[in-house]
């Protein structure tokens, strides 16, 4: 899929006031993509995470006029639903994308604002991965872990068992139980399944970016095209 031009209101300019720089870097910080739309679903504002994503088009794409779209269009009706629902209902949704094997979970929900302005929905996406490898490398050093006990706690986060650990890893069985017990015991947990809480509880970290880079990295936000909007339905810039 072609690189998305990028809309006009999705820049730094859609944002201003006092301390507007910050919220945006703020934002751009969060390893879950963040965007703001209007009724009909065109974009408005995005964070870097979901401009990665949109890039990447696996799933969730940018089509004409800014408007949200689907890869191979499985979901779009539901997308949409949910998007008048959270602006004119003031409804929140969670939305499964999917295409082919990948997969994509949105939540849709209302953005709160002056009560006389135009509807705004915000959208968040969901992580690719139940933890960065930022987080993987902060946890080793919070909590003093081996290289071995990193590499250990990576295959487990990633669903592998602890049998095939051992295989893949051409160790005995006791060798790899012996590591997780000294991992539950630096994590102060009691199960291996207290270890998966214990990531999802994780805050969203930037290092996050660097495990779903798109084949190439995005474009740089353009003016698009000139597009007649409906009269009734202008384009507003968000207050910070």
């Amino acid at each position: 899929m072609s690189n998305p031009t990028w809309p006009a209101a999705a820049t730094h300019d859609s944002l201003s006031g006092p301390g507007a720089d910050t919220l945006l870097a703020a934002l751009d910080a969060l390893d879950t993509g963040v965007m703001v739309c209007d009724a009909r679903g065109r974009l408005l504002v995005c964070n870097q995470a979901a401009r990665r994503e949109l890039a990447d088009g696996r799933v969730l794409a940018l089509g004409a006029d800014a408007m949200l779209d689907v890869a191979a269009g499985a979901g779009l009706l539901a997308l949409r639903r949910a998007v008048h629902g959270a602006a004119f209902m003031r409804s929140h949704h969670l939305v499964p994308l999917r295409n082919g094997g990948h997969n994509l979970m949105l939540a849709v929900q209302p953005l709160r604002g002056d009560g006389d302005g135009p509807a705004r929905v915000l959208l968040l996406t969901g992580r690719r991965g139940l933890c960065p490898d930022l987080a993987v490398q902060q946890l080793a050093r919070v909590y003093a872990l081996t290289p071995a006990e990193v590499g250990v706690l990576g295959s487990l986060l990633a669903g592998v068992r602890i049998g095939d650990l051992a295989l893949a890893r051409g160790v005995k069985l006791s060798t790899v139980r012996t590591q997780v017990a000294a991992l539950r015991a630096k994590l102060g947990v009691q199960r291996v399944d207290d270890i998966t809480r214990l990531v999802a509880e994780l805050p969203p970290m930037l290092g996050a970016l660097g495990g779903h880079e798109p084949q190439q990295p995005p474009p740089p936000l353009r003016q698009p095209p000139a597009v007649p909007l409906p009269a009734q339905a202008p384009v507003q810039r968000l207050n910070a």
